[in-house]
């Protein structure tokens, strides 16, 4: 988690710059989730009609109201950037990923992807807009990462990464955007994605799952005879 400072939103695209979101912004809190390979990962919803049932997003939305609270209980206006500016061209109404490059937790990757130190791609970020003033951390500096590699450019389908322009100038999100529109087109999939350029970039590249699906157990999930074995056992150690 860092600060990034609202002033240095200078490429924020019209109307998505922090005080449109919140006019007496002053800080800009973000954090990022190690997501592994599951970024992919969703669950179902009953009766959802809008967002994004992915379960890493569920995570960070409930860091992300838990962190706003707790700046509204201290007595410093905050909100939690939702929406979209422009819905036919899937911008939002802030950039998450412009917050985690000014905030320094990451770095433009030639594919516009945020890349971090620890984790490469691999990291769902969340934000906060507050009034709070506080001392923001800074970019960060030193790393880069897409120096000698052209991973994505090779393996992008639609060829909407150049390799002979700094990172994110050579990334062509329309192209990218309609490629992933027009998938889900073909596959009548509404979350269909592409992911070439986030699962082949070898930068933090790991094998291990960023998370586990479990739940606990109950009598029920036991065969009868277990069931009623345990039963027999803890009713009178209980009723003594």
């Amino acid at each position: 988690m860092r600060v990034a400072d609202p002033k240095g939103f200078e490429n924020a695209l019209l109307g998505c710059h922090p005080k449109n979101v919140l006019r007496n912004c002053n800080s800009v809190i973000v954090f990022g989730v190690y997501v592994g390979l599951d970024y992919y990962r969703s669950i179902q919803l009953e009766n959802k009609t809008i967002g994004d049932n992915r379960i890493l997003h569920i995570l960070r939305d409930w860091a992300q109201y838990r962190i706003l609270e707790f700046l509204q209980e201290g007595g410093y206006p905050a909100v939690v950037p939702i929406g979209v500016s422009d819905r036919e061209r899937l911008i939002h109404r802030l950039s998450l990923k412009l917050a985690a490059h000014e905030a320094g937790l990451g770095v433009y990757g030639r594919c516009g992807i945020i890349i971090t130190p620890e984790y490469g791609p691999r990291a769902n970020f969340g934000a906060v807009l507050t009034a709070a003033k506080l001392a923001p951390d800074g970019k960060l500096t030193n790393f880069t990462p897409c120096l000698d590699c052209h991973v994505c450019v090779d393996v992008c389908p639609p060829k909407a990464i150049s390799a002979d322009r700094n990172p994110p100038e050579g990334y062509n999100r329309d192209r990218c955007v309609n490629f992933v529109l027009k998938l889900r087109e073909r596959t009548s999939d509404k979350r269909f994605l592409c992911g070439y350029c986030y699962d082949n970039c070898p930068v933090g590249k790991t094998d291990r799952p960023g998370f586990k699906l479990s739940k606990y157990r109950s009598l029920l999930d036991l065969p009868v005879q277990e069931r009623e074995r345990l039963i027999s056992v803890c009713v009178p150690e209980v009723a003594t």
